[in-house]
């Protein structure tokens, strides 16, 4: 057991709590490595054999207890978007139904609904859990894993932030691109993935791939302060919580559950705070409101081009606090990103 561990860590450059978190043991279970759960769980998450001869796999998958457990999941498994994962060839067809529940469980690189609870957490929260988690495997899928720690640059990270925030002289240009291109040179992946049909479109989700941040939108289009606001909450989990948290951002909620549970109402606020500070500072948002007239287009214009800030982050800030209507006219300074 433990030579295999040192295996898949070596082969994958997975952490050895990523391990842990994705079968749902604990490290005691899995370094003593007797039982045979333990070592179906394995086997759910990262292959035939991983970590036990072919005669003891026969002899696992024709006990009819395990067959038993495995069809109690299956309302479960149904609730990932079947259909879509077998169309990209990623699930099999036309399959038993416990071997459908396999499927999921090797898709999803899990080893048991627990493994599910702890990895995935972020999706909890949601009407839609199995979606959203889907969603965010597809992201992992297509970012190879760094073999070396990853250590934040924070001024060179908050530089390119700001310019993000300030960057009127390109306002007509992709602030996709842009971003994803200041970032990745700061060690931080931003990739794009189609959401499913079965749930509304997420907004953001942040995790790590072994040793390497990465922050997924949705292919959807968005304005350009959601986008933002979306991306600097993210980043600031890479700042400030080294622990590796995720979240998982979802339309006008925010609906982010932060790993560890214990601390992500803490986490959380922080991540706001920081977001909303970027975006426009406490001083700023004063001498906006002070102003009176903000529901001028004069106004927004000015106050653009003395903050140097994209207008739609002065419109979006003027709407959550209730300043000017959603559907207000001034709507049209948000460009769609």
């Amino acid at each position: 057991m433990k030579d295999s561990i040192k295996q898949l860590q070596k082969r994958e450059h997975i952490t050895q709590d990523e391990i842990m978190r994705r079968l749902g043991c604990t490290r005691s279970s899995i370094m003593e490595g007797n039982s045979a759960e333990v070592a179906a769980t394995f086997d759910y998450a990262f292959g035939k054999n991983s970590i036990h001869d072919s005669h003891n796999d026969d002899k696992l998958r024709k006990g009819s207890r395990e067959s038993r457990e495995l069809e109690k999941l299956l309302p479960w498994a149904r609730k990932f978007p079947i259909r879509t994962l077998q169309s990209m060839g990623l699930i099999p067809t036309n399959v038993k139904d416990t071997d459908l529940v396999r499927a999921i469980f090797r898709f999803m690189q899990i080893g048991s609904i627990a493994g599910f609870k702890n990895y995935y957490s972020t999706t909890l929260q949601s009407m839609n859990p199995q979606t959203y988690a889907a969603w965010i495997r597809l992201g992992e899928l297509r970012i190879e894993r760094s073999t070396t720690e990853y250590t934040p640059d924070y001024e060179a990270i908050l530089s390119n932030l700001k310019f993000l925030r300030t960057n009127v002289y390109l306002y007509g240009q992709k602030l996709r691109n842009i971003a994803r291109e200041a970032l990745n040179n700061c060690g931080i992946e931003i990739i794009e993935v189609d959401p499913f049909l079965t749930a509304p479109t997420p907004t953001c989700a942040f995790y790590w791939r072994g040793y390497r941040p990465v922050i997924q939108f949705p292919t959807t289009k968005m304005d350009d302060a959601k986008f933002l606001e979306a991306l600097f909450h993210a980043v600031a989990h890479v700042l400030y919580h080294p622990l590796r948290t995720s979240c998982l951002q979802l339309g006008n909620q925010m609906n982010a559950q932060c790993t560890p549970a214990t601390a992500k109402n803490i986490q959380e606020i922080e991540a706001e705070t920081f977001a909303q500070n970027i975006m426009l500072s406490e001083a700023e948002e004063c001498e906006l409101i002070c102003c009176g007239r903000f529901n001028e287009r004069r106004c927004i214009q000015h106050f653009s081009g003395l903050f140097h800030v994209r207008p739609g982050i002065l419109v979006e800030r003027l709407q959550q606090q209730g300043k000017i209507k959603r559907n207000s006219l001034l709507n049209d300074f948000k460009i769609a990103v």
